[in-house]
């Protein structure tokens, strides 16, 4: 029989062990073990201290009967003489003064011999009937020390004692006296025991309260996180519409709902954009390929002319199945967070930029309408980018000659001043009912002169999007299109007025003359959605 190796079958052990523990038992753990230590601490230095007063004061209350001791034997009588002359006189009038407590008792020996004690006492020193009554006698006098007063600790009738032992003398006669008051300490200390003893088992008692609120207080705080730990065995890649309930209360706990909520809509929304770019792409891929595969199976090998004809459409698909793969991707690569990256732009330099690749896209009449001397937030590559597909794309909708025109203008906005880029075209225009459906992927108006792909106006309106913009479409059938690029000059919180510039206000088109567009759509994804 083969056995696990030790060292596993303790790593075992312990990852099942930290299974066992969710993190709500975790909290309550550490939370119930600092409150008890907590208790603990608070239970033995308040006691500890307790006790050390107890001895202070029943030492204290000691020698307070010391001191009425000596103002007795100290005392005049009103001839200025001594009041007390003999050693008996000085031990009964203390003990006729003494008013022992409920724990103290008084007792006085003159030579060695029990003299007086009161009998009003919780407890005598030297009870008649008590057996141990000599044994008790005898301590007292081997602690007593002449010519001194201490205080010494004493077990007697089964009590703790603490007792004050102190020589008393008088002048003028030898009788020797020793005045005793005991002060029962052991059961004050039982008394404090037994609140020791109280403060425990409240404590105790608070503890198991503690727990049951927190565990039902943190299963409400921690709810979230069990709906967290359901929603990740929930979720799968097929499914991913599940959502974690967020708590109503403003916590952490709610943040991090809120925060896993997004998470899983931008994954879903990734999932979206790759399901869709691998159903784009086998959509738009199978033409061209049935295409190839149909002219080679048909191709007269032995025919020359057969054989070229199969060679240019072979080519010309193939090379449309380029694009498609090139747009597709520029768009998948339009999702990340990084693919533009506004930069300061002086316009004046991209306009004249711009103006000089477009113009020599088609033979077309290219007018730069207009141009701003400002400085704008903006992606240049990108911008270009769009512009040219803009101008690509007026060019397939219009005819050979006919005007085209660009420019970039200034236009103060509702918050702010904007940058508007315009390519007006006097093409065939755009029906009511396809101008939104045009930023859709693969969606072609009829009357085009060109293979498009269908994909890039989706390009355009992403980039337009990456800076924070949008898309304007005016166009009326028969009479041509304007497409504007409208995007806040500034990043948000950092815009600012141009110095030297008034912005213009807003126009549908570039300022010169052109179609009288019907409808003034704008384009976003949130359109598509």
């Amino acid at each position: 029989m083969r056995t696990m190796p030790q060292p596993r079958l303790r790593q075992r052990f312990t990852d099942l062990l930290t299974r066992g523990w969710s993190v709500r038992m975790r909290v309550l753990t550490v939370m119930m073990a600092f409150m008890a230590v907590g208790l603990a601490v608070t239970g033995v230095l308040t006691y500890a201290a307790q006790f050390r007063a107890l001895e202070q004061r029943i030492n204290a209350e000691l020698w307070q009967e010391h001191s009425e001791l000596i103002l007795i034997a100290e005392a005049t009588d009103e001839a200025g003489g001594p009041a007390h002359t003999t050693v008996e006189s000085v031990l009964l009038q203390a003990t006729e003064s003494a008013a022992p407590s409920d724990y103290e008792s008084v007792i006085t020996f003159l030579d060695d011999e029990p003299l007086y004690q009161p009998q009003a006492q919780d407890f005598a020193m030297l009870p008649r009937d008590s057996p141990d009554s000599p044994q008790v006698r005898d301590k007292l006098l081997a602690a007593h020390q002449p010519q001194r007063s201490v205080i010494v600790p004493l077990e007697a009738h089964g009590r703790d004692l603490q007792v004050l032992i102190a020589s008393v003398n008088v002048e003028g006669d030898q009788a020797q006296g020793v005045f005793v008051v005991a002060n029962d300490i052991g059961a004050q200390r039982r008394d404090l025991w037994q609140s020791v003893f109280t403060f425990a088992a409240l404590s105790v008692i608070t503890l198991l309260i503690a727990g049951w609120v927190g565990y039902v207080v943190t299963g409400r705080l921690l709810r979230p996180l069990e709906d967290l730990r359901s929603a990740t065995e929930q979720i799968t890649v097929e499914d991913l519409e599940y959502r974690v309930p967020v708590p109503d209360e403003r916590d952490d706990i709610a943040a991090l709902a809120q925060n896993f909520n997004r998470m899983l809509a931008r994954i879903q929304a990734g999932f979206s954009e790759q399901r869709r770019f691998m159903s784009d792409v086998g959509h738009e891929l199978r033409t061209p390929l049935t295409i190839v595969r149909g002219t080679l199976e048909t191709t007269d090998v032995d025919d020359v002319e057969d054989v070229r004809e199969a060679h240019g459409i072979a080519i010309e698909e193939l090379d449309r199945m380029g694009r498609v793969v090139g747009d597709l991707s520029e768009l998948a690569a339009s999702t990340r967070p990084d693919y533009v990256k506004p930069r300061p732009l002086d316009l004046a330099a991209f306009t004249r930029s711009a103006f000089a690749r477009i113009e020599h896209i088609a033979p077309r009449d290219w007018i730069l309408a207009r141009s701003v001397d400002v400085v704008a937030d903006a992606d240049e590559q990108r911008l270009t980018q769009a512009v040219v597909q803009l101008a690509a794309n007026a060019v397939r909708y219009s005819e050979e000659g006919s005007r085209i025109r660009f420019g970039v203008d200034r236009v103060l906005g509702p918050e702010g001043p904007e940058i508007h880029v315009s390519v007006q075209d006097e093409g065939i225009g755009i029906e009511p009912e396809d101008q939104r459906r045009i930023f859709e992927r693969f969606t072609r108006v009829d009357g085009s002169r060109g293979s498009g792909t269908g994909l890039g106006l989706p390009i355009v309106l992403a980039i337009a999007e990456g800076h924070d913009g949008v898309v304007r479409l005016l166009s009326q059938p028969g009479r041509g299109s304007t497409f504007t690029i409208v995007f806040p000059q500034f990043a948000a919180g950092d815009r600012a007025e141009t110095d030297g510039e008034t912005p213009s206000a807003p126009a549908g088109d570039t300022g010169t003359e052109g179609p009288g567009p019907a409808q003034t759509p704008t384009a976003s994804r949130k359109d598509q959605a």
